[in-house]
């Protein structure tokens, strides 16, 4: 068949979607290289296939011929889409030298054509398409309605509200638009739904809203039935039947082809993630066609409409005749070109508006003997792969469009024309991927920003779901350290292991003491917050050990609050945890940070805690003080820092004090010539201090010995070590220390430096140590049993500020019940290696009692409870001027003296500690307070109260 390769061949050119055979980038002709031509297909005469069913008209062979060509194998389950519309034969007439006006008859045929073709396209091989512009215009053809009564149109508004909610899906031209939304509702919204349909309906067949709208605005803003100055209804009603034959046949032609070709459209979209995604374009064969069958009137229209419009639709329509349409052309004056030349003319006769504009012509030869037994021969088609069952849930694999082969006289059959599947991510498996993609990105960002945000609030690398359980937003990242304030919410503010159970145990009882609020709201809430300065990034258990205890001494108070009756004036207690980082560093921030956190909470009260008195430790008491909140140290022992501010108030006894107490104790053992382990005792005494400018501690220490021992006639040497190794070190300094006579006095620190001492003590003299007195500070290396009981050999005798039951035998009641409470409420201290052994414990319970007394003075005497009142409330605890309001804390008595200047309990007892063999000595332990139960070389405190 002579031109049927030629037709072949520009047809799998062009049969495939633009998108998936260009290259390049995107052009300004991307649109107008998607326009498609239509092919005429011109053979005299006019060969036929023979027809399979008696009744159905017997289609052009070229058609028949084209059809199995999309067909590679052989079923229509796996053909490229396209359908095909036997026309009835007529006898052809012509040529016309102009288009003929159309007729009636032209229009009914066309409408017939159209049917058919709808209806075919419609089916799933053919590409499924939907048509709800031309259904709805057919629809309004066949409906019909008494002339010229008033209620035509309620009729017809009813009639199109039917047609809406109509669920008869066998019914291929209803709208079904409002039953399909109502399918998917929920049953509430579903009966809900009733009371809105018909405003519903009114907004989508008014057509005036985008979207929503759908045909019935397409219907409003079409050109061939123009609208004028009526609404919508009324252009409706002009439609239906009985009513739409006034109208020029013509026009009715090109409103039906406009909506035909409008649904192709939006049909054809170039993503499709929810329906069918078109790889090819819908192929429609029509033939034989005629003026009198509507085949040249279909053609006329779709050049027409497409003229008018401008815009690109995907039909790929393709003819078969004796003659050339519309105008009946003989063949032979018809010119042969390919897609190519076409293209090249198109654009400028279509903007002249010529129907030729889009015909390309397609000459076939009639068939000879040789071509009929080609013909009838069987065409060459792969052997078919039939793809399990299971493998219907994987995408088949894309298929480009195979490139266009040149025409041939080969007799060489033609390979067939391969079905293209399209990109997987346009076709609806790409929303499946697109999706899991996208929320597995949402979701690698969502752990991604929960374990940055984690880490930010120093809640580790853990995963956490913000912000349902986000860690602490007071806790931040600052520098590498984790400062900030917490309930105990946050682990990682302090992340030793020997600090859980304690930080547990103060948010456990926060919780309690949240609830117990509610329950007793007579009763005042004192919020304490305990100020640290660890470093959280070490994890050796001893570096919070000092930590530890003052918090779990406020963990004590607490639970005692707790526990009480309920009284109006014995306040709940609520304590947070608070981190500046190591020496303060963050000082600022967190100051701040209680600045606003005090001001959006009045029950915040006091500060307690503090473990070291440095300079840093006292920019932080002012900017505490600056916020209004007075700070309560429990630890803190050097003389200036009660002149840092007056908002600053402590329980523990002063250097001066300590000195006096070392000192008296020293010349009583100078007194009897021996030490206490009965070695001989030279008169001259030697003091070892930090060289670091900024421990206000070690350097006053030193300096108030150096005082005391000088005013009691005893030579003094003070020798300096380096910290930070600059100079001489901890361990130099004890074994210097071994040549030295008399008394060796160490005011360092005790975690660091004091271990580093005895370790050179043991290096150079441990048969033969010198009689060595240490600082409170030592307290914390003698509380980690662990380290501490790694000396066995060098006796020595340190300065205590509270005494623990192992310090002291036979104990104080005060002190028997505290450690009672301490060991029921953590486990840890009924054990050999957890006890304590530093007294901070004890040191901060008295601290917290202390804010827990003035807030019970305030409450009796009807005064509001903040930061001032509670500090003015705090110094009027003192038996001075017969107020008795002193009280025997478990350190000793508390009783600042009842002078605004002092803010120091009055001769605040003070032990020596003996410790040898690994463990202190309770039966050696000495501790001097006031005259009652003291030594009687103990000194006493002069008290000058304003």
């Amino acid at each position: 068949m002579q031109g049927f390769d030629r037709l072949v061949s520009e047809l799998r050119a062009v049969y495939t979607r633009h998108s998936l055979t260009r290259r390049g980038r995107h052009t300004l002709r991307f649109e107008r290289d998607q326009l498609q031509p239509i092919f005429a297909c011109v053979q005299d005469p006019l060969a036929v296939a023979p027809s399979g069913r008696q009744g159905v008209p017997k289609l052009p062979a070229v058609l028949a011929r084209l059809s199995e060509h999309l067909r590679p194998e052989g079923d229509a389950g796996s053909q490229v889409p396209h359908a095909v519309v036997p026309l009835v034969r007529s006898p052809s007439e012509g040529p016309d030298a102009a288009l003929p006006e159309v007729s009636a008859d032209e229009f009914g045929e066309l409408v017939k054509l159209l049917d058919q073709a709808t209806a075919k396209l419609k089916e799933n091989h053919a590409g499924d398409y939907r048509f709800p512009r031309y259904d709805l215009v057919r629809w309004l053809m066949r409906q019909s309605f008494e002339a010229d009564t008033p209620h035509r149109r309620a009729q017809l508004r009813l009639a199109l509200y039917g047609r809406a909610v109509r669920r008869d899906h066998s019914t291929g031209d209803a709208d079904q638009f409002v039953a399909k939304l109502q399918d998917r509702l929920p049953l509430p919204l579903f009966v809900l739904s009733y009371k809105l349909l018909p405003m519903l309906c009114w907004l989508r067949q008014s057509g005036r809203v985008p979207v929503l709208g759908g045909p019935y605005r397409w219907l409003r803003g079409q050109s061939y039935v123009p609208r004028g100055d009526d609404g919508l209804f009324d252009l409706a009603l002009r439609l239906t039947d009985g009513h739409w034959e006034d109208q020029t046949p013509e026009s009715l032609a090109g409103l039906l082809v406009h909506a035909f070709l409008e649904d192709l459209r939006a049909g054809f979209r170039r993503v499709a993630w929810f329906g069918r995604y078109r790889a090819t374009h819908p192929i429609l064969m029509v033939g034989p066609i005629s003026r009198k069958n509507g085949g040249y009137l279909l053609v006329r229209m779709v050049a027409t409409v497409r003229n008018d419009t401008q815009r690109f639709d995907p039909l790929l329509l393709i003819t078969a005749g004796q003659k050339v349409p519309p105008l009946a052309v003989e063949p032979e004056t018809a010119p042969t070109e390919t897609v190519a030349e076409w293209r090249k003319r198109q654009e400028l006769e279509s903007l002249r508006r010529q129907i030729d504009a889009w015909l390309l012509v397609a000459q076939i030869e009639p068939p000879s003997a040789n071509t009929a037994a080609r013909q009838t021969g069987p065409i060459r088609r792969p052997r078919p792969v039939r793809r399990p069952s299971w493998l219907n849930w994987f995408p088949r694999p894309t298929r480009p469009a195979p490139p266009a082969k040149p025409p041939t006289a080969s007799n060489a059959p033609l390979e067939p024309l391969q079905p293209v599947h399209g990109p997987t991510w346009r076709r609806p498996v790409g929303v499946w991927l697109i999706t899991g993609l996208v929320l597995a990105l949402l979701a690698g960002t969502y752990v991604g920003f929960g374990v940055v945000d984690n880490r930010r609030h120093c809640g580790g690398d853990a995963f956490t779901l913000p912000p349902f359980n986000s860690p602490t937003r007071s806790v931040a990242k600052v520098d590498g350290d984790c400062v900030g304030i917490t309930d105990g919410t946050n682990a990682l503010l302090f992340p030793s292991q020997s600090f859980a159970p304690v930080r547990s145990k103060i948010l456990e009882q926060n919780k309690r003491a949240e609830q117990l609020s509610k329950e007793q709201p007579e009763r005042p809430v004192a919020t304490l917050i305990f100020m640290a300065s660890a470093d959280d990034r070490s994890l050796d258990a001893g570096v919070f050990t000092a930590e530890r205890e003052q918090l779990a001494g406020l963990a004590v108070a607490q639970a005692v609050q707790l526990n009480k009756p309920q009284q109006r004036y014995e306040p709940i207690l609520r304590v947070l945890i608070a981190n500046a980082g190591p020496r303060f560093r963050h000082a600022d921030r967190v100051a701040d940070q209680i600045g606003r956190l005090a001001a959006e909470d009045p029950t915040i009260v006091a500060v307690v805690g503090m473990a070291e008195s440095r300079s840093t430790t006292a920019d932080m008491i002012r900017r505490l003080a600056a916020v209004g909140l007075p700070t309560i140290a429990a630890t803190l022992t050097a003389d200036s820092m009660v002149d840092v501010s007056r908002m600053y108030l402590q329980v523990s006894p002063q250097n001066r004090r300590e000195a006096a107490v070392a000192a008296a104790h020293a010349r009583n053992l100078l007194a009897t010539g021996k030490d206490p382990f009965g070695r001989p005792l030279e008169r001259r005494a030697t003091i070892y201090k930090s060289d670091d400018p900024s421990d206000i501690y070690s350097q006053n220490l030193a300096k108030d010995l150096e005082l005391e021992l000088t005013g009691a006639g005893v030579p003094v040497e003070v020798k300096s070590f380096s910290p930070s190794g600059d100079g001489m070190d901890g361990n130099q300094s004890g074994r210097d220390a071994c040549d030295r006579g008399g008394i060796v006095l160490f005011t360092g620190r005790g975690q660091v430096d004091f271990d580093a001492f005895l370790g050179g003590v043991q290096d150079r003299c441990r048969a033969n140590p010198p009689y060595i007195l240490a600082g409170d500070d030592v307290t914390k290396w003698a509380a980690d049993r662990t380290t501490s009981a790694r000396n066995q050999s060098i006796p020595f005798q340190y300065l205590a500020l509270a005494t623990a039951p192992d310090l002291l035998a036979g104990a104080p009641p005060e002190a028997s019940d505290f450690y009672a409470r301490l060991a029921d409420l953590f486990q840890y201290e009924s054990t050999d290696r957890g006890r304590s052994l530093d007294g901070h414990a004890a040191l901060a319970y008295d601290a917290a009692y202390s804010v827990v007394l003035a807030v019970s003075y305030l409450r009796r005497d009807s005064i509001a409870v903040n930061g001032g009142t509670v500090w003015s409330a705090l110094q009027s605890i003192t038996d001075a001027g017969g107020s008795q309001r002193g009280y025997q804390g478990v350190t000793g008595r508390i009783d600042f003296g009842g002078s605004v200047l002092r803010r120091v309990p009055v001769n605040k007892p003070v032990a020596i500690v003996t410790f040898r063999n690994g463990r202190p000595d309770p039966r050696a332990t000495l501790v001097c307070g006031g005259r009652t139960n003291s030594p009687a070389w103990c000194p006493v405190d002069q008290v000058h109260p304003l």
